[in-house]
């Protein structure tokens, strides 16, 4: 039975506090192309959550089937899953015993990067008051509670301690973006979609979450064990030694 505008608004306003405050989980990540319903995705990474440690640890596709489709002599180093982790708004990509930190010029501790698993949950602290609840779903033997709604990036760039990030412009330069969210009894996310706030607006990242409270144990690497990533460091990772005068491999935009 739909609840109340007001109980609904609240419960989902409190969802992302709720899934934070689980402490860990499993989770994936993937991009869904086209017009909702959204359960047919394509899965760029799965992997846990310290929510508390601000750290993931995923195995990665670094290039969406979708634009892999786009290419000729697709390099094997593309096409699958490599080892990240997302240290606050540091990513960081294992290349054997060596960790390469993606050259973003973002603050260590600001807003996490738009291609951060994560980035949907801090998306759902804007949830804004136009939330309609839309049925009832079972993701991963949960039962939940559809809802669809309006995020606004300036609010949860307001609520978060570090901001958030948004793809193409300065946060206060985008203000709303349609949103999917599915709950279960706790009032903790299952699944958060948010439509893209770049290019094909017809995009949606979906992060989905399960196992809360599962046993984390995430070692991030020492500074002394980084290095920042540059173009010849892409190219031999990505392409192999025989592609070192060639261009870097595309860096995924959705």
């Amino acid at each position: 039975m739909a609840g109340s505008l007001e109980t609904d608004t609240a419960r989902v306003r409190a969802a992302a506090s709720r899934t934070a405050a689980a402490g860990s989980a499993r989770l994936s990540y993937g991009l869904h192309l086209g017009a909702p319903p959204l359960e047919a995705r394509e899965q760029l990474s799965e992997g846990v959550v310290d929510f508390a440690a601000r750290v993931a640890q995923v195995f990665r596709l670094l290039l969406p089937g979708h634009i892999r489709d786009g290419l000729r002599n697709v390099p094997e180093a593309l096409t699958r899953p490599h080892e990240m982790l997302y240290v606050g708004a540091t990513e960081l990509l294992r290349s054997g015993d060596s960790w390469f930190a993606a050259p973003t010029g973002r603050d260590p501790d600001g807003p996490r990067g738009h291609l951060d698993p994560l980035w949907p949950l801090d998306a759902l602290f804007g949830a804004g008051g136009d939330i309609i609840e839309a049925g009832t779903d079972t993701i991963r033997d949960a039962a939940t509670t559809h809802y669809r709604l309006t995020v606004d990036i300036a609010a949860a760039d307001q609520l978060l301690p570090t901001g958030i990030e948004v793809p193409e412009a300065p946060v206060r330069r985008l203000r709303e973006l349609p949103a999917e969210v599915w709950l279960d009894d706790a009032g903790r996310a299952r699944r958060i979609a948010i439509q893209n706030a770049a290019g094909n607006r017809q995009a949606w990242k979906v992060t989905e979450f399960w196992d809360f409270g599962v046993a984390v144990a995430i070692t991030p690497p020492d500074a002394d064990q980084i290095t920042t990533a540059d173009p010849a460091d892409l190219q031999r990772i990505f392409m192999g030694d025989s592609w070192a005068s060639s261009p870097p491999p595309p860096r995924p935009t959705t």
